[in-house]
């Protein structure tokens, strides 16, 4: 195992690496996603809750954020 100090330091340059495979602004952030891909094998343009997302109607969120158990 390595040591404590290492994969903090490991965990923040993820992040960072994250935060700028995000942005895909740039062809640097277009890297960097490429690399996450490869490494992390997940695909940031195909993520199931983006594809299933179908949005909320504005009474459905009210209900929601009331408390209340839907019908389904």
């Amino acid at each position: 195992m390595k040591p404590y100090w290492v994969r903090v330091a490991m965990a923040k340059g993820a992040v960072i690496l994250a935060k700028r495979a995000s942005r895909n602004q740039s062809w640097s952030d277009r890297l960097i996603r490429k690399l996450l891909d490869r490494v992390l094998k997940f695909n940031f343009d195909l993520d199931e809750m983006v594809l299933l997302d179908q949005g909320y109607d504005p009474d459905e969120l009210e209900r929601y954020q009331r408390g209340e158990i839907p019908d389904s």
